[in-house]
């Protein structure tokens, strides 16, 4: 009786340990299972890439062809025809005083015309006194403009702007008629020198600048959409001195004419950029800028056939292309920090790289995208 108990003890006890064993192994796997998970799930990576842009820069001429068929850059070949005078001082050694000289805009406020002597007082309210060089008459509720000459010589006259009233009038015409200057008065003291052939060629380079400002300026008004380069192709000068001779000033004229060149400034930038983006050989590369606007120069022109050619320029930095497939994340999973290191070395415009792995004790990056972070840091 006790030895049929007993035996029925020992089968009800095995499958308790079996199923004890069965509980204790799947408490491990999943221990082990979730240990890993944990650990898989920890590592996180940080790749810092320094790059350090290069210049890159094209140098290229373009043909302006108002006939031709394959044109690159739209643009053609104009001219205009201007003259000036201006007066020049030479080079001098003494100082003298002499009349101060200028304009003066005369007001009449009443209801009858004003005239004026030549040699009419026009008194500043500093107590500088001028006169009109001719005599005029101002029209009724009108003005005119008059040549004025100081009272004195000197520095005294050399004045602002101002406005003069006019003594020889009774005080009630004087708050009718009055005068203003909207420049200063000059010529009180002049520099006398001996006009020479050096003060003569630097008026005429001088004038040669103004002459071609004009006729810029005047070929620019109908041509505003587009942007112009401009030279003097022929002039003449003539001037009422005479070498050798003491004098204060002398006149020069001129008369030019002046060649306008004018291009489509967008397209020549377009062209340039693309001229920029060839330089690029590498995928990995890419153009981070270009210059605002390429340097453009007439390089030479054929007035008669309307024809030119412009010299341009023009300069960019190539970097390092984020977007690179050399930068995805793929490239790098798995890979030890030393592994990384020398691959990033060996790509261009890198020059340095830093790393931050996590756990402390983890040294590769993991197979997750979510769990790598490249960045690119770029230096001067």
């Amino acid at each position: 009786m006790v030895s049929s108990t007993q035996n029925i003890s020992k089968n009800n006890t095995q499958p308790v340990r079996f199923y004890k064993f069965v509980a204790l192994t799947f408490l491990i796997i999943t221990i082990v299972l979730l240990g890993s998970i944990i650990f898989m799930s920890s590592k996180r990576a940080e790749i810092t890439i320094i790059t350090k842009s290069e210049p890159v820069e094209v140098n290229t001429t373009v043909d302006i062809n108002p006939d031709a068929t394959d044109v690159i850059v739209p643009g053609f070949v104009t001219s205009t025809f201007v003259e000036l005078s201006k007066s020049y001082s030479p080079k001098g050694n003494k100082t003298e005083e002499d009349f101060a000289t200028g304009e003066v805009t005369l007001i009449n406020d009443s209801s009858a015309p004003q005239p004026l002597i030549v040699k009419t007082r026009l008194l500043t309210p500093s107590g500088v006194l001028f006169r009109l060089k001719a005599g005029i008459v101002v029209p009724a509720n009108g003005q005119i403009k008059a040549e004025v000459l100081a009272d004195q010589k000197g520095e005294i006259g050399n004045i602002t702007s101002s406005t003069f009233s006019i003594p020889g009038l009774n005080e009630v015409k004087q708050k009718l008629v009055y005068a203003k200057s909207d420049v200063a008065m000059t010529g009180g003291i002049k520099t006398i020198g001996v006009f020479s052939q050096e003060d003569l060629n630097n008026a005429e380079q001088s004038l040669l600048l103004d002459l071609k400002k004009q006729g810029a300026d005047l070929l620019s008004v109908t041509n505003s959409d587009k942007s112009g380069l401009f030279d003097v192709v022929q002039y003449t000068f003539d001037n009422d001195g005479k070498l050798g001779e003491e004098t204060s000033s002398f006149n020069l004229k001129g008369k030019a004419t002046v060649v306008g060149v004018f291009y489509d400034s967008e397209k020549l930038k377009n062209y340039t950029k693309d001229m920029l983006e060839k330089h690029i050989v590498d995928n990995s590369e890419v153009l981070q800028s270009a210059s605002e606007e390429p340097t453009v120069v007439l390089s030479q022109y054929n007035f008669q056939n309307s024809t030119a050619k412009l010299t341009v320029t023009n300069s960019g930095l190539v970097d390092l292309d984020p977007n690179s497939r050399e930068l995805q994340k793929i490239m790098f999973f798995g890979k030890t920090e030393d592994e990384v290191r020398r691959y990033v070395m060996s790509l261009n415009h890198v020059t340095g790289i830093e790393m931050n792995f996590h756990p402390a004790w983890n040294r590769e990056v993991p197979h997750v995208a979510s769990k790598l972070d490249v960045i690119l840091r770029q230096v001067q």
